[in-house]
């Protein structure tokens, strides 16, 4: 027998499935607006409210289109960088649909080079879509350091210098990697340009992290960064 909270998470299912069927665009609005009201940090979504088709913006480790979506409906001209290839496919459907999205299949890091990109542990035993907790670090806990795709990383500081104008805002989600990449940015002075940076940290559940994270976070305050970045995107 089923208990009442299980008859309504059943029902709910139900309707989901219906909706989705017989009314997909409508399914598909709702979600959009659940994701922005309800999941997405309030402060970022008072930002991408008043974006414009004159801002650039970035979707770092945009995986399936979710955030892109959400900035290139406010009509910016957004560009995606996603490494890993299954999700890859996903944002590509997402991009289809805007003529603003511009795509990246690579991995943001500190060098132009050849790298493994880490996947999740249970992969390969599963239809569930974990593409969102690849990582570039083999250490992350819930990766499998034996299995991996090599993609091709870009030297991000690199890229940011060589844009000719500015970027209204960078939203940042790389499973860890953020604290390295965020001190390269740091140390090549490659964010004077950046409006502000939306970044998710991981150190909740990558305790290795909660020290460098602290660091970073000292490091930003110091260097007069304070006001560009939203750490808090949990």
């Amino acid at each position: 027998m089923f208990n009442k909270a299980q008859k309504i998470e059943l029902k709910m299912n139900i309707l989901k499935t219906v909706l989705k069927k017989k009314f997909p665009s409508h399914f598909e609005r709702l979600k959009r607006f659940k994701y922005e009201r309800f999941i997405l940090p309030r402060e970022f979504m008072k930002h991408v409210n008043v974006l414009s088709s004159s801002d650039l913006v970035i979707d770092v480790g945009a995986n399936v289109g979710l955030v892109s979506e959400v900035l290139a409906q406010r009509g910016a001209r957004v560009v995606a960088f996603e490494p890993n290839s299954t999700a890859f496919e996903q944002l590509r459907g997402v991009a289809q649909r805007y003529q603003n999205i511009e795509l990246r299949n690579e991995a943001t890091g500190i060098k132009n080079q050849k790298i493994k990109l880490f996947l999740h542990k249970n992969t390969n035993a599963t239809d569930e879509d974990l593409t969102q907790s690849s990582s570039l670090l083999s250490r992350k806990p819930n990766v499998s350091a034996d299995n991996f795709q090599f993609v091709n990383e870009i030297d991000f500081a690199q890229y940011l210098k060589s844009l000719d104008e500015p970027v209204e805002l960078i939203k940042m989600d790389i499973e860890g990697y953020e604290i390295e990449l965020l001190n390269h940015l740091l140390d090549e002075d490659a964010i004077r340009n950046v409006n502000c940076l939306y970044v998710e940290t991981h150190e909740r559940k990558f305790a290795d992290l909660a020290i460098p994270t602290e660091k970073l976070k000292a490091r930003i305050k110091q260097e007069g960064y304070e006001n560009k970045f939203f750490l808090d995107w949990h």
